[in-house]
């Protein structure tokens, strides 16, 4: 793809400019910029779903672009027939060679002759196709994203918003375009289906351009950043690690020329005002057109920043909170099973799992907002502040009001308060109905912090939050002096801030000491010794199921009458492929051409299945110690 000149305006409000890039065949782009940068815009100019004011987007014949955006799938459709889709052509032949295959056995003749060779172009173009690895593909990237195998036959209706929105993802990957245009797709993963598109991504053949606010993701898949910053494109080598150090290059570069201009601008200036109308007034004259001929350097302005602080009113005893056989049930469905665990002052713990697992209940039943079976017993002096990832307001009220009814402070304290999480100016006066997603997140964290609590309880607080602002986060919860227990699929934010990992599986919770990096290693290490244990067990299995002399024997004798089988099958096969290669064969008896066709795909199916015999006996014989 070329993107040659672009501009793009909303209105009066001019979104981005001059954009020039090549997507090469197999790039794989990261997009970064601050909420409202233009990303998303970009990405619809760039597949065509609106017009660039300015400039143009050109692809090679034959190219094809598949886009996932927030929007979900508009069918009544089963998973299955929505996954298979992309795979239609090659279902297609499928079904001619079942029909075909079906209608031979009633064909004799010159009608089988045709049919035969009909049927073995079919099988041709099937397994140039990929054969059956389209079950394969589907069934990687149904379970890969979170599925069960038993999801295939539900129809999409039933499905969540979250669910609907993996499956579109699903369809977007097996349909494997020339370029894939990714907005946020780790939206609605839990880890173990980010970790499982890392994967797929970074071992993706063709190009790709993702926007996404995860800086481990943008690590594993990405080997370019692009940044759009100030309405400009910015391109840089690499992935996001790599980004950090050459964009603070480029800006320190352009800062000492903007510096250099601005002292050769002031010099100039004296020399035209000190000698305009003296003896030297013509080189005076010329230095003015010089003056006028100097590019205009634009400083590169960082995007604006939250600054703030979380301040305890408070400090709370050692003990926050000690949890004892904690139960909760939605109906049949145990979601936690006997949570028993203890948090003390200081401590900072991500809680992890995978969707569905209880996070977002068991934070709710610390918050007080959902009744459970076992008991809680707090410590003293605990005040706790809940940020919920479903975040109300009053819709009748402006940003500064809801903060106003909730906490009454002075007017200029609260515009204050709210100008360090970016509500400037007029945008106190928002209603609360038209926020964006990360705008209603700000908002909430303001209203957080001047509870001023001491122990921090936080379902996803980095959602709808670009990189600057969660970078922002992530220092004033580190700096806090209080208690946190958060939940967040953010694993550079899970890094960069846990003392303690707790995970919930299947009802149940474990607890690991430090943070990300170091609870993927303890996993690592469960992990291997799980196999360990599985293949001592496989050994023992194989020592117990070693054959007794007399059963040994048996077994070489069947193993050898096979071999014996297999040798005269072969030497027929040989026969018959010499026979059926003499042009003669055809011309003289063309019923014995057909009966030696027939014959000779029988002979083919049955050594492919003694083959298949003989193999079994040589891996049991081996697992038997023979």
């Amino acid at each position: 793809m070329i993107i040659q000149d672009l501009w793009k305006f909303y209105g009066d409000e001019l979104i981005f400019q001059d954009v020039i890039a090549t997507i090469g065949a197999t790039d794989h782009i990261g997009l970064c910029g601050a909420n409202g940068a233009g990303k998303t815009t970009l990405l619809k100019t760039l597949v065509g779903e609106l017009s660039p004011d300015r400039g143009s987007v050109s692809c090679p014949g034959g190219y094809t672009i598949g886009s996932l955006w927030q929007t979900l799938p508009s069918t009544s459709q089963s998973l299955a027939d929505y996954l298979r889709e992309p795979f239609a052509s090659q279902i297609e032949l499928e079904g001619e060679m079942r029909s075909l295959a079906e209608e031979m056995a009633h064909l004799e003749g010159a009608e089988l002759e045709q049919a035969m060779k009909r049927y073995a172009s079919l099988q041709d173009r099937f397994e140039h196709g990929g054969g059956y690895d389209y079950l394969v593909q589907i069934n990687s990237v149904t379970v890969g994203l979170g599925f069960s195998t038993s999801d295939l036959e539900r129809s999409l209706h039933t499905f969540s918003g979250g669910e609907q929105m993996r499956v579109s993802l699903a369809r977007l990957l097996l349909s494997r375009p020339s370029l894939l245009v990714l907005d946020e797709p780790t939206n609605h993963l839990d880890i173990e289906a980010i970790r499982w598109l890392e994967d797929f991504l970074a071992s993706y053949r063709s190009a790709f351009i993702v926007v996404s606010h995860d800086r481990y993701f943008l690590d594993k898949v990405a080997n370019q950043i692009w940044e759009l910053q100030q309405h400009r494109l910015y391109q840089y080598k690499g992935n996001y690690s790599a980004y950090l150090p050459q964009r603070e290059l480029r800006q320190s570069q352009i800062e000492e020329s903007l510096q250099r201009q601005q002292q050769e601008r002031a010099r100039m200036e004296a020399f035209i005002q000190k000698f305009k109308a003296g003896t030297r007034s013509r080189q005076a004259k010329n230095m003015e057109k010089r003056l006028a001929r100097l590019p205009d350097l634009e400083r590169v302005l960082d995007d604006p920043n939250m600054v703030f602080r979380f301040e305890a009113k408070r400090q709370s005893g050692n003990q926050i909170v000690a949890l004892e056989n904690i139960r909760k049930a939605y109906g049949s469905h145990q979601v936690l099973r006997g949570i028993t665990g203890e948090i003390k002052r200081g401590q900072r713990i991500a809680l992890l799992g995978p969707n569905g697992s209880g996070k977002s209940t068991l934070l709710k039943i610390l918050a007080g907002e959902l009744g459970f079976t076992g008991e809680l017993k707090w410590g003293t002096g605990v005040d706790l502040g809940y940020f919920s990832q479903h975040i109300s307001f009053d819709p009748e009220n402006t940003v500064l009001e809801e903060l106003y009814d909730e906490h009454r402070l002075e007017l200029g304290v609260l515009r204050s308060v709210l100008a360090r999480f970016l509500f400037q100016g007029e945008d106190v006066f928002k209603q609360t109905s038209v926020l964006s997603g990360g705008e209603r997140n700000r908002l909430a964290l303001a209203r957080l912090l001047l509870h001023r609590p001491n122990f921090l309880v936080l379902d996803e607080p980095t959602n709808h939050l670009d990189i600057y602002a969660r970078e922002a986060l992530e220092t004033a919860l580190g700096e806090f002096g209080g208690t946190i227990i958060f939940v967040s699929h953010d694993r550079y934010f899970i890094d960069k801030l846990a003392t303690h990992v707790w995970t919930l599986e299947e009802g149940s919770c474990r607890s690991f000491v430090g943070g990300y990096a170091a609870y993927e290693e303890a996993r690592k290490q469960v992990a291997a010794q799980k196999a360990d244990v599985r293949n001592r067990v496989e050994q023992e299995k194989r020592s117990e199921s070693k054959l007794s002399p007399n059963a040994r024997r048996k077994r070489l004798e069947a193993r050898r009458k096979l071999e014996d089988a297999i040798v005269l099958l072969e030497e027929r096969q040989e026969d018959l492929e010499r026979t059926l290669a003499s042009p003669d064969l055809y011309q003289e008896d063309e019923n014995l051409a057909v009966n030696l066709i027939r014959e000779y795909e029988e002979l083919k199916a049955e050594l492919e299945e003694k083959y298949v015999q003989w193999e079994r006996l040589v891996d049991e014989d081996e697992e038997g110690g023979m």
